[in-house]
Order: C-alpha cells, then sequence, then structure tokens
C-alpha cells in the first residue's frame, strides 16, 4: 500500500499481518507451515518478565537455559525449538537476525524486552529456504511496537510465597508523530532486576542426591574439605591399620573414606539466579512520500548474570615429602613402607580437596550488546515493492572467574620440607599449604593459591539484505488473485574470538574448565526467491488450492555453494475446512564455535570400561586395556577415581553443512464462527549432524566395539600411571544424525456469552496447545550400532524431559474492563533414559525409574483501572507442583529446574499507565 492507501485501510479496520515462515503475506490458518501465535498480552497477564520462560511454557519447546541453569548455564536464556538444540533455532527481531550472545550464534533472549513485544511468531520446522541457516528446528520472531504515541510507564513485582527470590521491573516507552504525521520515533528503556536463591534455600534441593540401596539418599562429591585420597597406602598401625588411606584426620592423621564423607556442594549453587539488566530501544520510519519510507532501529543491551558454585574441588596428582609434618605418624609410616616413593624420594598420589578455604567459586558474565539497522522500503508500482537494510551488531562479553585455585601453585606448595615450614621451590612467595585434614589451610596459603580470571569475547554481525517483492502480471485459469513472488539478495558476516586469561589458557586452573582462544570468521552470499501461485478459487470441492515454493543459493567463504528449497501445497476443499502438506530441504553451516573453537576442557560423568563399575565380560577387550596401561589383574577389578572424566573439546574447520528434510502435513477447521483447531504432522530428520563422539562414547566405540588401538577413538585416550582415564580428545564433526516426528494439536474458541458481572455480557476465548512426540532418535555416530530413541525419557544420555505428550490451555473471560485468566499446563510423565539404554535393566531396579506426570495452574486478574491505568495480578503454581527428586539422572538441583518448577507459587502485581 502506499502512505495514503495505509492510512485509508487503518481507517477502515483493515489490517494486514504477515506471518513468520513466509515473506509473502498471509493470514495464519493458510499459512504453508504450522504457525504458533504469543500476543503481548499473554506475556502481561502471565506475569513473566523473562521471554524464554514463556516459550519454555510451549509444548513443541525442549527447556533450554534459563534463571535457574546455574551449573551447567552461562547466564543465557534460550529456546530450543522441537529438541533440536538451540544451534538450530532461529531468533529473529522484525523478521530480521538480532544480536547473537554467543561464539555458536545463539541469541540470549534476555536482549529481548518483554514489555515492548507485539506478538511473537513460531515456526517449527525447517525454515532455511526462506530465512537462511540456523533455522533447521524452526524460527521465532518477535514483533516489536515500532509505532507508538503516547508515554506508557509499566512495572512489575515479582516475589514468592516464601517472600524471596524478588523480581522487580520497570519500563518507560515514549513515542509520537512528527512530520505532519507523516513519521514517527518511538524510543524505550527498561531496567529489571532479579534476586539469587539458594539451593539451600528449598528442602528438595538442600542436599545433593544419590541412589543408595533402593532410596535416595545423601550423597556429594568425592573432592572433600578433609582431602580424599585415591589408591593411596595401606595403613600399618593406627585405628585404621589394615586399610587403605582414604581421607584425613584433622590431625594429619588417616582414616578410611566412606559415602558418609561426601561433600554436600548443593547449598552452594544458585536456584535462581542474579541478574540486572538495562535495556534501551529506538524505532523510527519517515515517510519521503507516498511510495518510500525510510527506517532505522536503535538497541543497547547490558545484561549481568553471576554464577556461583561450591568451592573449588581440587582433583590433581600432587608430590608430596612422606616426611611433612603435615603428616600424622601412621601415614608416613604408610607412605615409606609403600615402596612407590619417586626417584626424589617423594609420594605421588591423587586426591580431591575441596578448597572450603578459598569460598565458593563466582563467575559473572556481563554482556553489552549493541545493534544499529538502517533500511529504506517502499513501493515501484501498484504490483511491486521493495526493502533493503542494513544491520551491524555487536556483542561484548566480560567473564569473570573468582576463587579458583592455580594448578601449579598448588602442587609447589604442597613439596615442603620436614617440618612443612617452607616450600621446597620458594620462588613466587610459596606459603606451604597444608590440604590434609579439614579447616587446615592458612589464609597466607588460600592468597598464595588463589587465582581469578578475566576472559572477553567479542562478537560482530553484519547483514545487508535487498528484496523485491509483487504480483505476476497473470492469474491461473480458476483463480481470482495473481501469483506473488519475492527475490532477494542477503550478504552475512559473522565473526568472532575469545581471549581467555592467562591462567584459563594456560589449563592452570582446578574449579573452572581450561580454555584456548577462540578466533574465526566467515562470509556468505546469497540469493533466494519465494513464491505463491494460487491454482483455483471458489471453484466445487476447491474454494482455495495453491502452491508455494523457495529456494535459496549461499555460498559461503567456509563451506562453500549449498542450497536449500521448499515446497508446501494448500487444498481448501470448503470455506471451513483446509489442509496443507509441504517439504523442506534445509541446511544449517557450521558456526565460529564449532568450526574454530580452542581446546577446553570439561568433565562430564563418565564411565571407563575397563573399571569395574564399566566392565562388560566379553564384550570389553581385556588386550586393550591392558595395552593402554591398565594393569592385567586390574582390568574389571579396579574401582573408578572419579564418576567424571576428563574431556578436552575443540573445534573442526574442516566441518561441512548440516542438511535436513522436514515433512509436514495438516488439516486446519473452522466448523463455525469462533472455533477452530488444527492437526499437524510433523518430521524432521538431518543428517551429518555437527556433534563430537564425547567422552563416554570414545570410551565405549574404543574398547567394546572397535577395539583396535589404531582407531581414532583409541587414540583419543590418555591413561595415567595408576590405570585410571587422564583425558579424552573430542573434537567436533559431521558424524551424527538427528530426527524427530510428532503430532501438534490445537485448538482456539472465541465465544460471546449473555452473562457478565457488569449488567453486561462477557466474552471467552480458551487456547489449547498440545504435541504428541512420536519420536525423538539420536544416532551420536552413524555407522555404528548406537541410537538413542528419546521420546518419553529422561537423563543422561538424553538430557531434558522428552515427554510423549505435553499441553496447556489458556482459559480467559473478559466482561467489560475486567479479564480473568487461568493457565494450565500439563508435562506427561518420563522414564529414566537407563531403561531404554540397557533393555536388560528393569525399571525395580532403579531407586527412581520415571519422573510423575506434572500440572501446572497460574492464575491471574487484569483490570482496565481507566483509558490510561491497567493492572495485573496473579499467582503462578498455584498448587506448588514440586518436582520428583532424582539421584544421579538429574540435570541440577535434583531435577531439571528449567522443565519443573523449583521456586515454588510465586505472586505478581504489575501496571502500566499511559499519558496520551
Amino acid at each position: 500500500m502506499a502512505f495514503a492507501e495505509e492510512a485509508a485501510a487503518e481507517e477502515k479496520g483493515v489490517e494486514r499481518i504477515q506471518v513468520t515462515g513466509s515473506r509473502i503475506r498471509r493470514s495464519e490458518l493458510t499459512a504453508v507451515t504450522p504457525i504458533i501465535e504469543i500476543s503481548a498480552q499473554e506475556f502481561a497477564i502471565s506475569g513473566n518478565l523473562n521471554i524464554e520462560q514463556k516459550l519454555a511454557e510451549l509444548p513443541s519447546t525442549l527447556p533450554s537455559f534459563g534463571p535457574s541453569s546455574n551449573n551447567p548455564g552461562d547466564g543465557t536464556a534460550t529456546v530450543d525449538l522441537r529438541g533440536l538444540g538451540t544451534s538450530r533455532t532461529l531468533v529473529m527481531v522484525n523478521g530480521r537476525r538480532w544480536v547473537p550472545s554467543n561464539q555458536s550464534g545463539v541469541v540470549d533472549l534476555n536482549t529481548i524486552p518483554a514489555s515492548l513485544i507485539e506478538n511473537v511468531e513460531i515456526i517449527t520446522g525447517g525454515a532455511s529456504a526462506v530465512y537462511g541457516s540456523d533455522a533447521i528446528g524452526g524460527v521465532v520472531n518477535f514483533k516489536m511496537k515500532d509505532d507508538f504515541e503516547g508515554v506508557e510507564i509499566s512495572t512489575l513485582y515479582d516475589v514468592t510465597t516464601e517472600g524471596d527470590a524478588e523480581k522487580f521491573n520497570l519500563d518507560l516507552t515514549m513515542g509520537g508523530n512528527f512530520a505532519d504525521d507523516r513519521g514517527n520515533a518511538v524510543l524505550y528503556v527498561g531496567y529489571s532486576k532479579r534476586e539469587s536463591l539458594f539451593q539451600g534455600d528449598r528442602d528438595f534441593a538442600s542436599v545433593a542426591l544419590t541412589e543408595g540401596d533402593g532410596e535416595l539418599v545423601a550423597g556429594g562429591s568425592s573432592g572433600i574439605p578433609g582431602t580424599r585420597v585415591f589408591g593411596g597406602p595401606t595403613l600399618i598401625s593406627g585405628p585404621n591399620a589394615g586399610s587403605s588411606l582414604g581421607r584425613f584426620n584433622q590431625d594429619g592423621s588417616g582414616n578410611t573414606f566412606t559415602g558418609a564423607d561426601r561433600f554436600n556442594y548443593a547449598p552452594d549453587n544458585f536456584l535462581q539466579l542474579p541478574q540486572e539488566r538495562l535495556t534501551m530501544n529506538a524505532f523510527s520510519h519517515f515517510y519521503i512520500n507516498d511510495e518510500t519510507r525510510i527506517y532505522s532501529e536503535l538497541s543497547f543491551i547490558r545484561n549481568e548474570v553471576p554464577q556461583e558454585l561450591a568451592p573449588t574441588p581440587a582433583f590433581t596428582t600432587i608430590e608430596v615429602n612422606p616426611n611433612s609434618a603435615f603428616f600424622g605418624a601412621d601415614v608416613q609410616e604408610a607412605m615409606l613402607a609403600s615402596g612407590d616413593l619417586n626417584a626424589a624420594g617423594n609420594y605421588e598420589m591423587f586426591v580431591g580437596r575441596r578448597m572450603v578455604e578459598n569460598g565458593s567459586r563466582q563467575s559473572i558474565d556481563t554482556r553489552d550488546a549493541m545493534r544499529l539497522l538502517v533500511g529504506i522500503d517502499g513501493y515501484i508500482n501498484d504490483d511491486w515493492s521493495y526493502d533493503v537494510y542494513y544491520s551491524r551488531s555487536q556483542m561484548d562479553q566480560s567473564n569473570l572467574l573468582n576463587n579458583d585455585v592455580s594448578a601449579s601453585r598448588f602442587k609447589q606448595a604442597l613439596l615442603t620440607n620436614d617440618a612443612a615450614t617452607e616450600c621446597t621451590d620458594t620462588s613466587g612467595g610459596c606459603v606451604p599449604i597444608n590440604i590434609f585434614g579439614e579447616g587446615n589451610i592458612s589464609d597466607a596459603a588460600v592468597n598464595f593459591v588463589n587465582v581469578g580470571a578475566s576472559n572477553v569475547t567479542t562478537l560482530k554481525q553484519e547483514v545487508f539484505m535487498a528484496t523485491v517483492s509483487g504480483a505476476l502480471p497473470f492469474t491461473f485459469p480458476g483463480a481470482e488473485e495473481s501469483a506473488g513472488i519475492v527475490f532477494g539478495y542477503e550478504k552475512r558476516q559473522d565473526e568472532s574470538s575469545f581471549r581467555p586469561d592467562e591462567f584459563l589458557a594456560a589449563g592452570d586452573v582446578l574449579g573452572f574448565n581450561a580454555g584456548l582462544p577462540t578466533v574465526g570468521k566467515y562470509s556468505s552470499s546469497e540469493i533466494f526467491t519465494e513464491f505463491s501461485l494460487p491454482l483455483l478459487s471458489g471453484k466445487e470441492f476447491a474454494e482455495d488450492l495453491s502452491f508455494w515454493g523457495a529456494a535459496r543459493y549461499a555460498d559461503y567463504s567456509n563451506i562453500g555453494a549449498v542450497s536449500s528449497f521448499a515446497a508446501a501445497l494448500n487444498w481448501a476443499p470448503t470455506d471451513w475446512i483446509s489442509t496443507r502438506i509441504g517439504f523442506q530441504s534445509a541446511v544449517r553451516a557450521p558456526n565460529v564455535a564449532e568450526l574454530f573453537q580452542g581446546s577446553a576442557n570439561g568433565f562430564p560423568g563418565a564411565s571407563d570400561p575397563c573399571s569395574v563399575g564399566g566392565y562388560q565380560a566379553g564384550v570389553t577387550s581385556d588386550a586393550l586395556c591392558i595395552s593402554s596401561g591398565v594393569a592385567a589383574d586390574q582390568v574389571g577389578v579396579f574401582t573408578q577415581a572419579n564418576s567424571q572424566i576428563e574431556g578436552s573439546f575443540g573445534g573442526n574447520s574442516e566441518l561441512q553443512e548440516e542438511s535436513s528434510d522436514t515433512f509436514t502435513v495438516g488439516i486446519v477447521v473452522q466448523p463455525f464462527e469462533g472455533l477452530d483447531f488444527t492437526i499437524d504432522y510433523f518430521s524432521i530428520e538431518i543428517e551429518d549432524a555437527i556433534s563430537s563422539y564425547g567422552v563416554n562414547n570414545t570410551l565405549n566405540v574404543c574398547y567394546n566395539i572397535v577395539k583396535d588401538a589404531g582407531h581414532e577413538t583409541c587414540q583419543n585416550i590418555t591413561r595415567r600411571a595408576d590405570g585410571n582415564v587422564d583425558i579424552v580428545q573430542s573434537l567436533n564433526a559431521n558424524i551424527a544424525s538427528i530426527e524427530t516426528a510428532g503430532v501438534d494439536f490445537n485448538i482456539t474458541y472465541n465465544a460471546e456469552l449473555d452473562f457478565g458481572l457488569f449488567d453486561s455480557g462477557s466474552d471467552l476465548n480458551i487456547q489449547f496447545r498440545s504435541t504428541f512426540l512420536e519420536k525423538s532418535d539420536f544416532v551420536p555416530i552413524v555407522g555404528l550400532p548406537t541410537e538413542y530413541e528419546c521420546a518419553g525419557y529422561y537423563g543422561n544420555t538424553c538430557g531434558a524431559p522428552q515427554p510423549d505428550f505435553q499441553a496447556n490451555t489458556r482459559v480467559n473471560w473478559t466482561n467489560g474492563d475486567l479479564t480473568l485468566s487461568a493457565l494450565f499446563r500439563y508435562i506427561g510423565s518420563t522414564e529414566d533414559d537407563q531403561l531404554m539404554v540397557d533393555n536388560t535393566l528393569k525399571a525395580s531396579d532403579l531407586v527412581v525409574s520415571e519422573i510423575d506426570a506434572a500440572i501446572y495452574v497460574d492464575l491471574s486478574a487484569s483490570y482496565l483501572v481507566n483509558e490510561n491505568l491497567n493492572v495485573n495480578f496473579g499467582i503462578k503454581n498455584v498448587f506448588d507442583e514440586e518436582p520428583t527428586a532424582l539421584g544421579d539422572s538429574q540435570s541440577q538441583a535434583n531435577t531439571f529446574p528449567e522443565t519443573y518448577d523449583v521456586i515454588g507459587p510465586r505472586v505478581f502485581l504489575s501496571a502500566s499507565y499511559t499519558f496520551n
């Protein structure tokens, strides 16, 4: 429309909405692929200060990082459509790419202000042909308010019924027209703050649970304040004579180690991460003439999210003087009699020491994100329009790590003279450190080994896009509308750098994962087209028949040329029923992190096949265990030193693109005015998925499957002198495949009712969304017989629960200025994936074999006090639904805190006031 025509249309109440999934304008129920829409009212009436919490409630998403993601977590909030991974979900604002938050290109939803959202449109399927790489799982598009007049102040306060974990938000939006209403400018400033909550503040999370003899028992870490010794010498004298040295008493004498000695790290971890956020946005547009408009968007976001972990668990091999006064006489005697002294006369042992004297570890992430976009759009003639824009985004992240321990200084300070008054190596002002007994470390020793780290990440993205769209000058016989088509060109460049602190880069840290610099960039030049062809309309058994298609060709600087295409057929035999069937072939290019990540160390849970806990008689290769460093009489006998095994993970510049096929078929039924329901089947298959062997798979493939010392998996395993695995190397590779399938069933009902509270009628709105998950399969290494079928499971293999059925229902009743609302959310039960991995295992063999179904009820009310003031009040999780307590098969806090409510009932009050 021209400017004058657009104004006339507004006067007539005409509105046309562009729905995500296509750049051709169409209404929602005739979209070529399944669409979900979330209105601004939904955010306001649900009291969600953070966007990811609302998206996580949708049945089609798998909850990802959010306000309770402490460990694991990175201070961001993300969305994961269909459970295919956050890097396979493309997040856009106003149909354009937004500021990336990390080197994987994932958008931090903390940078998008909830109170500025007009609506959210979600397509849950491959959309690379329309929007480019990263859209294999789907697209989340946030439409922002950019045409506002007046001043609006809004605020929100949220607190639990226990009076903690507060959230506060204050927003100011100002806007107005200028130049005889040919232009509009909007300025938004928002501030939000979220207070911390520790796991120790909630009973179910205050103790780290593990699986005992038929019940959940207090677990924790073998890294203890009194120092755990693995494979220690046999005590000869004292009350524990004849036993192996397992830990130290406070006086330095020896003792045995039992499960009761484990350290409870839970209370020191956040259950709700604190957050402080400042957001500023400016939107403007100006019509140069009736056909031409210029527009701009400017954003700045500062977001600070700390994480806090229990004190450093120092797991490392140390060398000590057996005559040191730090040791009791029984320990000195055992070391000297062991026959294991090295050439220098010192004793070496592997220990786990919880450095409580050093304080809790802190990781403070501060992200400053900026984005500038300028563009021009307009109409060439009555049938053709254009849109050209350029955007530049930059994110600077500083990551401060506090209260870590230097590995080199730790080892230096442990090797002392006989009197334990001086380090053998006195360089750097070394102070002897006494870890042999709880509470024995002096302040001076703490100051010597304590280190912090300051790491900096910079991300830059530039996008230039030009599109021309219009109607072709012909119609098909039997069709009333002409064909629509879009042509476009996109140029994009992504670059980033991660510069770690010297301690982190050198691996000289014990409490945080080591990492090397990651620097890289790539660019792409892409051309694309999209068309919609009306074939028949207004005919018998063909009220509407149309064909849609899209194609994209991209030339990447690193992987070369790739292409995507999509096609769909919409058929409406009558005006109240329509069907849609579509196929999309999509691609995802590897991101900077996957390509160029420097080696970073992690400590995942893993089982050594050569140890008693992982050995499989007749399957595990004894000869390979022995040749790799395990003593012959210890194969399948020795106890693994730690349930976590160190892995070194890194990028691979030789990666190629992932490819996927998405098939959808659905039906839309509108039997009468006010009611519609949709049923859509989806199937997504991803090949050449980027993954890594990982620690567990590397060990399993080497010792149980290929059993060949020359295979790359075996070459990537290094063992210590005592036979335990030291480290496993694992780089990214195009080795995996992923497949998911299911059915979405959604209902919307609107009705005008004759009764009400204020001598007037009322309106009822019911919206039901559900997903039946048929399949969620993951093959970590294509060609090997390992396949994980995760639909209906959770755990250490499948991760977050993936129920067979999820649903939520929103019921709104509006009577005049009052709206009462209820949200009912159902998460189906899931089973521990150990039952899927090992089909000989029975549910009765596990302490907790299943997470029960969860039902959450949220109640809220909205009242328009007058034309300027609107107030919202609500209670979330009214019935205090608590998560099923888990032992070893958990993510954190004895559950999966992004899937299930871990805070308890919350009460919120929000209000907005508009000055006209």
